[in-house]
């Protein structure tokens, strides 16, 4: 199969019918029937049947459609480069981040970046640090912003910033011990919104429980920092955050308290290390420095740190 079989072939897979993938493709119906026969002769077997809901692949399809599928996907992002390529003040860029860097930090640069190239188009993809090897490696996304070292041998990981992790707790909580006590006096009798699963922020949740004698018991744990944090805002516990969420808590409802203990967290880019990002995707990533520098400047305005 030559790339433009490969594409026919694709198109009447992705829509079940000659002239819904002619419109795909822009070409006439005839010419998806001549091209399907045509292939068809030259492999010695059909690859589509007739039923009433439509052209469905035959078991020889369905094979050479698994075996096709990353083909079919690299010549996408070809495409998607070479478009790319054509100006520089057009074209796309498609990125993954964790929600703590979505809700947190994406916003100020999706806004810069929007005023400086208004013709380039940017998707954006909310997923978890575990389902980042996929999106990097399938070429779902150009790059991935998230916490920590990214740990499998084909992803390239480029340090941006660290800082420290902070304690979040609301406010009204927090004072109704009185001023002088510590922070475990403080928190004595106050329990522990903990996460699931393998994230790597729960080490920290658990290890700052232990130091403070948090008490035991079942407690609530939740899967996602986001939501962790909507409990504490509640009253419902205490949990531990990354230094982008921590600068952006409101001080009249929230207590930040910094954990010089607990070892730094570092905010990464991701690619995959066989397809580095193109010219606009390298362009946004180019802006990174300077937006963070300015999202983190707030943290020297903000009034200091409980005690």
């Amino acid at each position: 199969m030559n790339l433009r079989q490969l594409e026919v072939f694709q198109a009447v897979l992705q829509t079940g019918s000659m002239s819904a993938a002619g419109r795909l493709l822009c070409i006439t119906p005839s010419a998806v029937s001549k091209a399907v026969a045509h292939t068809e002769l030259q492999l010695g077997y059909r690859l589509f049947n007739r039923t009433p809901a439509g052209l469905t692949p035959t078991p020889e399809a369905q094979v050479l459609a698994v075996e096709s599928g990353s083909i079919h996907r690299q010549l996408d992002a070809l495409q998607r480069t070479a478009r790319n390529l054509a100006t520089t003040e057009l074209g796309d860029v498609r990125l993954a981040a964790i929600p703590s860097v979505t809700h947190e930090f994406l916003p100020s640069l999706l806004h810069r970046h929007a005023q400086k190239h208004p013709q380039v188009g940017v998707e954006v993809r909310t997923i978890h640090q575990d389902q980042m090897t996929q999106a990097l490696l399938t070429r779902s996304v150009d790059f991935g912003l998230g916490f920590f070292e990214h740990p499998h041998p084909q992803i390239h990981s480029e340090l941006l910033v660290s800082g420290r992790l902070s304690l979040a707790v609301a406010r009204t909580v927090w004072d109704r011990a009185p001023r002088a006590a510590g922070m475990a006096a403080r928190l004595a009798q106050v329990p522990a919104i903990r996460l699931v699963g393998d994230d790597p922020m729960r080490q920290s949740i658990d290890h700052t429980a232990d130091r403070l004698g948090t008490p035991g018991g079942p407690g609530i744990q939740v899967q996602t920092s986001r939501l962790a944090l909507e409990l504490v805002r509640l009253g419902m516990g205490w949990t531990v955050v990354d230094f982008l969420t921590a600068i952006r808590l409101d001080p009249a409802h929230m207590v930040a308290v910094p954990l010089p203990d607990l070892p730094p967290m570092s905010l990464y880019s991701y690619h995959a290390g066989n397809h580095p990002p193109g010219l606009q995707a390298t362009r946004m990533l180019a802006m990174l420095p300077g937006v963070l520098h300015e999202v983190l400047s707030a943290r020297n305005a903000a009034p200091p740190a409980p005690r």
